[in-house]
């Protein structure tokens, strides 16, 4: 973590922090309207997670040839990402039935893995160092952003004017401020790095694992609260969808205060093995406690997940440093990886037991996420004595 205590934003910054706005006010605007596609559609909930997966897959194909694609795109790809991001979100609003839904939800998906993939490296390139602090005040714009989307879903849901317009409103209006403007911009990626070849360095590799459970804990929370306050704390259907913000203000909290954090905590892994304690604590008392109580706990965990994706994401690229954009790559597979993967395990498990019970596919990966934690620190310690 070697970024200078002052950091230096330029309006590349801003906008490359805008960009990710959009992205997080999409990601949990998804997972608001999944209680409503449900009972729109009739659909079980293992079949209502299918769209998070399109979405995924969407991440694991640019994760697989992302880097190819944004180099021979240039200073064109991070405009490109964008308009995808929102071009499917339109799609999802105004297609019909389930293939209209599940292909803009692939495209969302291919859009939000380009940025996923330029807009830590864009970062990386403009502030220098491993990225953490400036990656982690991004995430806490998207984050912020993101806490935005289940406040107006379930306020149009209250009001009786659907979910549409305020799911696919705000992106597009924002997006399109930032396409009109040249702010959606990064520095073009470099040519001669697609064309190398190499297996990913030993770091990276380990750092890409934490990386898939720490995106599953989030993503199993992002797509799961409103419905899990729903059917298991009995809230309205509006209620539950305004309440389940509480996860994404706790992560915004978070992640405003990661530039300190960061620097008080020294080694990355001490501060990771905290955050998913907290996770693990905050997740006792949301599926243990009556509503108003499991709010609270929500909030908890959204503070201890908050820390868990800039963190990793700033040291995987930071193991890979002379591949940028080939790292980014392959951490938005490990994202794609992670939200294909456990929301569904999660749903699916849901539908054979009870969304009580298939909660705690979150607080496991985040016990296994500590224990590796662990295992490293206690390695670091020993190691002078080997």
């Amino acid at each position: 973590m070697d970024d200078t205590a002052t950091l230096c934003r330029t309006s590349g910054t801003y906008g490359l922090y805008a960009t990710l706005a959009c992205l997080g006010y999409l990601l949990t605007a998804l997972g608001a309207i999944l209680p409503e596609l449900r009972e729109e559609r009739g659909l079980p909930r293992g079949e209502v997670a299918l769209y998070p997966s399109a979405f995924a897959l969407g991440l694991v194909i640019v994760g697989l040839v992302g880097h190819r694609a944004a180099a021979r795109l240039g200073a064109a790809a991070l405009p490109a990402a964008l308009a995808a991001l929102v071009g499917g979100a339109a799609i999802m609003t105004v297609g019909g039935g389930r293939l209209g839904a599940g292909l803009g939800a692939l495209v969302l998906g291919l859009g939000g893995a380009g940025l996923v993939q330029l807009v830590p490296a864009g970062l990386r390139a403009l502030h220098g160092g491993d990225g953490t602090i400036p990656i982690g005040e991004a995430n806490a714009v998207g984050s912020t952003a993101s806490v935005l989307s289940p406040l107006l879903i379930g306020a149009a849901l209250a009001l009786g004017l659907g979910w549409r317009v305020a799911f696919a409103g705000p992106p597009l209006a924002l997006a399109a401020v930032l396409l009109v403007t040249r702010r959606a911009t990064a520095p073009a990626p470099d040519e001669s790095e697609a064309a190398e070849a190499g297996r990913a360095p030993r770091p990276f590799r380990s750092r890409w694992t934490d990386l898939v459970l720490a995106v599953g804990v989030e993503f199993c929370m992002v797509f799961w609260a409103a419905d899990f306050l729903r059917s298991v704390k009995h809230l309205g259907s509006g209620t539950a969808t305004t309440f389940s913000a509480a996860f994404v203000v706790g992560m915004a909290a978070g992640r405003a205060a990661a530039g300190p954090l960061v620097r008080a905590a020294g080694r990355p892994d001490r501060l990771l093995a905290g955050a998913a304690l907290l996770g693990v604590a905050g997740f006792a008392v949301l599926w243990a406690s009556p509503a108003p109580l499991a709010v609270g706990g929500l909030l908890v965990v959204g503070l201890g997940v908050a820390l868990l994706y800039p963190v990793i994401l700033g040291q995987a690229l930071g193991a890979w440093p002379d591949q940028p954009v080939r790292a980014a790559a392959r951490c938005a597979l490990a994202s794609g990886v992670a939200i294909g993967a456990a929301p569904l395990l999660l749903g699916t498990l849901a539908d054979l037991t009870t969304l009580r019970a298939a909660v705690f596919v979150a607080p496991a990966l985040l016990a296994v996420l500590l224990l590796r934690c662990g295992w490293r620190l206690r390695t670091v310690r020993t190691a002078p004595a080997s």
